[in-house]
């Protein structure tokens, strides 16, 4: 009786989002040379890809994600320069060799906000027989969301590399409140529409400003860890000299089978931040 009642009060407990000063602290933490000794010897292998000896095989993991393409957002070439270098590097250094999967650059995204993915998609929208329509019913959530438009995009900072479990990425700051807040409502009206909360979308984490690179998929030894660590430290050191952004104006719905490719499709909707 107590472990039930003490699970129906977890699950009562709502996601919050973090205030702008506690984001920027968190993601700046993240990224600081200490933080990461620490992360990196916590690093375990991901299992979204398998190598055979020759290529790489993507495990399966199906869903949608409200995503913002880097490639699909104008004026973000200098980020895509640097991202792809970032990854040269850590293909070059980082021990196992094909202990990495490096994501093709076509899939950098931002995740703006998830709604069901594997098993709650699986049970949600597939066997349910709802996926025909479920791009209209994102649409029109789209739709109801009050969030202002303003002329310029959303400016997200580059603020470095972090480790966080399965994987590297490159976590972003934002110098303006105001871009921060436009996230967020943006996420609040989503998930606040009562069609798409009866198939179980809900916020599930905060957001956090993030574009993975690589997954881990191989285990690491002790070395191997510290290794990680000194070269992302490496790395960062040459960030934090640059002032580089990743400009959101725009929005959409994605569907994957896996988590190396985020297709379109005609009928998925696009959310404009921008007039």
């Amino acid at each position: 009786m107590y472990a039930n009642e003490a699970k129906m009060v977890s699950n009562e407990v709502r996601v919050r989002e973090l205030a702008f000063h506690a984001y920027n602290q968190r993601q700046n933490s993240e990224v600081s040379a200490e933080r990461i000794m620490e992360t990196a010897t916590k690093v375990t292998p991901a299992g979204n890809f398998s190598f055979d000896g020759r290529n790489w095989v993507p495990n399966e993991y199906m869903g949608y994600a409200v995503v913002s393409m880097l490639n699909a957002n104008p004026g973000n070439e200098e980020l895509s320069e640097l991202l792809t270098e970032i990854q040269a590097s850590l293909a070059e250094n980082l021990q196992p060799v094909n202990g990495f999967y490096m994501l093709p650059k076509e899939s950098f995204h931002q995740t703006v906000a998830n709604t069901l993915s594997d098993s709650r998609f699986k049970a949600n929208i597939l066997n349910a027989g709802i996926e025909p329509v479920y791009p209209e019913m994102v649409k029109k959530a789209f739709d109801k969301i009050s969030a202002a438009r303003l002329q310029n995009p959303i400016k997200m900072r580059a603020a470095g590399l972090s480790v966080f479990g399965t994987a590297i990425g490159m976590l972003f700051t934002f110098d303006n409140e105001i871009d921060y807040n436009r996230i967020l409502r943006f996420r609040a009206g989503l998930y606040d529409d009562e069609k798409l909360a009866g198939l179980d979308v809900k916020m599930t984490r905060p957001f956090i400003g993030h574009i993975t690179l690589a997954y881990a998929e191989q285990k690491l030894n002790k070395n191997q860890k510290e290794h990680l660590a000194t070269i992302v430290n490496e790395i960062n050191e040459q960030i934090r000299s640059r002032r580089i952004y990743f400009l959101i104006s725009n929005t959409g719905l994605r569907r994957y089978d896996h988590l190396a490719e985020f297709c379109n499709a005609d009928n998925y909707p696009v959310y404009n931040f921008t007039a």
